[in-house]
């Protein structure tokens, strides 16, 4: 076995023994969009040989008595690799790992530019890689950026050990939550991970994330028109005119199809309800460009219904299809994630950890103030129990920031890269750290965009970008 430093104190892990040296010094959306137009197909390689392949994790990496092992998949493809290439690892997040990413975008033409190994991992909890079959309070207990960065440490280790890689640099990329985690794998093990490349990384953990609603509002009246704006913002006054009255809400109910047992009188229900409609918006400038911005304010000025493609998280709303309506009642849209294989886990992790909470607390968006970040703190404990509290939130939040160091990680080799439309941007490193920590920002693009092939919108700026960006790792690994 051997030991980590964790919370900068000393204390024993028990993982297999290495020979190695260690020091361990999200979203509710996520990255796997490429079904909404993220990916060009054009540049999807789809003849390269992906091999899944499954390793032995500790359950818990922190206490020596607890023997009890789960199994981790993981992907490789080895195309492109040559002796002496380095090997990437393409850090899989908050939902289940999808071997496309080792078949376009940024790990794929590193790898086939420089003679790399590409392997994908997915982290625990999510996908196949599940220590127990159900998710609950007390079976999520193992569930953290923590262990998973000793999952990953484990997983690098092991391929290490391969004769082929045993001199090879190690260069780790993640988007999104699973950018936090590329740039602390850096942090805490640096003699383990050369570099890194975090996109899009919201590296600051925080409770009240209303930054993000105010970003949303940014991008609509850079990117969108006036007109757009104001009709957003008026047709939220009118929802919230509606509800102040007993015929207001039968209005209210008529026009949006709520079913008739939802007691829109109840503040927790009228918070779901904006919460919903709040959200298709919010996903459009996430994951969207100049254009599609502009797009979906032609469906607002027509008054047509905004249809969002891909994969939301969090709808706050019950679909009814015997009733043919929607249910905004609290506790029966909470019952309906029950066992949801990505908002049980995730959510128990902005519980236990990050927070990110998207408020409107602030007064510089159009979305009126009915969604306080006390309803995040009541999801917390109606899903996961009364110790969920909001203390519980802020000791997570401190724990999470004093072991990474928040927005000034004490890390070299790694680049952090943002785009102005993406919300997320406001809790990342914006600013270059230190030479070898240098941070990108470019405007007109948003979540993620960097870890994709060039593709025929993506403006000059961000294609000079993924250029800097394969130059620095290059000249960080000797290449």
């Amino acid at each position: 076995m051997f030991f980590i430093n964790v919370l900068s104190i000393a204390l024993a892990t028990c993982v297999y023994s290495t020979n190695a040296s260690f020091g361990f010094g999200g979203t509710y959306e996520f990255l796997y969009e490429y079904q909404n137009g993220q990916f060009d197909n054009r540049s999807i390689d789809n003849d390269i040989e992906i091999k899944s392949k499954w390793i032995q994790q500790p359950l818990d990496h922190f206490s020596c008595n607890d023997q009890r092992t789960w199994q981790m998949r993981y992907f490789e493809a080895l195309d492109f690799w040559k002796p002496g290439g380095p090997v990437y690892v393409f850090i899989g997040g908050e939902s289940e790992a999808d071997p496309i990413f080792l078949r376009t975008g940024m790990i794929y033409e590193l790898a086939k530019e420089t003679n790399g190994a590409m392997y994908l991992s997915e982290h625990r909890y999510y996908g196949k890689s599940k220590p127990f079959p159900n998710l609950n309070k007390d079976t999520l207990e193992y569930l953290s950026s923590t262990q998973g960065l000793v999952d990953l440490a484990k997983l690098i280790t092991e391929i290490k050990r391969l004769p082929q890689f045993r001199t090879s640099k190690v260069v780790v990329i993640g988007g999104s939550y699973p950018g936090n985690l590329a740039a602390w794998m850096r942090l805490k093990f640096p003699n383990l991970v050369d570099a890194a490349l975090a996109s899009s990384a919201p590296v600051l953990a925080k409770k009240d994330f209303h930054e993000y609603i105010e970003t949303v509002q940014d991008v609509f009246k850079k990117y969108g028109t006036p007109t757009c704006y104001s009709k957003i913002r008026s047709s939220f006054e009118r929802y919230y005119q509606l509800l102040q009255t007993s015929n207001g809400i039968i209005q209210l109910k008529k026009e949006n199809k709520i079913c008739h047992n939802t007691d829109m009188t109840r503040p927790k229900n009228q918070q779901m309800f904006f919460m919903s409609k709040s959200s298709p918006l919010m996903h459009a400038v996430q994951y969207g460009s100049p254009e599609s911005i502009k797009q979906t304010c032609l469906k607002i000025v027509n008054n047509t219904e905004i249809q969002i493609s891909g994969r939301l998280l969090l709808k706050y709303s019950v679909q009814n299809k015997e009733k043919g309506c929607i249910d905004y009642e609290f506790e029966r849209v909470m019952n309906s994630y029950a066992n949801h294989p990505v908002i049980i886990p995730w959510f128990y992790q902005t519980c236990t950890e990050f927070g990110y909470y998207q408020s409107t607390s602030s007064l510089s968006h159009p979305f009126t103030n009915m969604v306080p970040p006390q309803i995040y703190y009541n999801m917390c404990t109606y899903l996961y129990g009364s110790t969920f509290d909001e203390a519980r939130i802020d000791f997570g939040i401190r724990k999470s920031n004093a072991l990474y160091g928040g927005l000034k990680p004490n890390v070299t080799k790694v680049i952090f890269v943002n785009g102005d439309m993406d919300p997320w941007h406001r809790l990342s490193v914006l600013d270059h750290l230190s030479q070898d920590a240098p941070a990108i920002f470019v405007s007109g693009t948003s979540h993620c965009v960097d870890l994709y092939s060039d593709r025929p919108f993506d403006p000059q700026e961000m294609i000079e970008a993924r250029r800097l960006i394969k130059k620095t790792i290059k000249y960080w690994i000797g290449i």
